[in-house]
């Protein structure tokens, strides 16, 4: 635990979760990188390969789309 905690948790809850959000804003901001662990990489990898392997099968045109919409629409 970080030792900042104690004296955190004694604060506000409203407070505690501006600091939660500011903390997390500040992480999104940063443009330090975070090391990436190689079996995230390669599920990640295969992941997208079996996707766009089968980008036909599970993926709708737009065409399609706007036909479905219009047909649930009665139209």
């Amino acid at each position: 635990m970080h030792p900042a905690m104690e004296q955190l948790s004694q604060l506000p809850l409203a407070e505690r979760l501006e600091l939660v959000q500011d903390l997390w804003d500040s992480i999104g901001q940063s443009k330090q990188e975070l090391p990436v662990q190689d079996w995230h990489r390669e599920l990640a990898q295969a992941r997208l390969a079996e996707i766009e392997g089968r980008e036909k099968e599970i993926g709708l045109s737009e065409d399609e789309v706007w036909k479905r919409v219009e047909q649930s629409r009665g139209d």
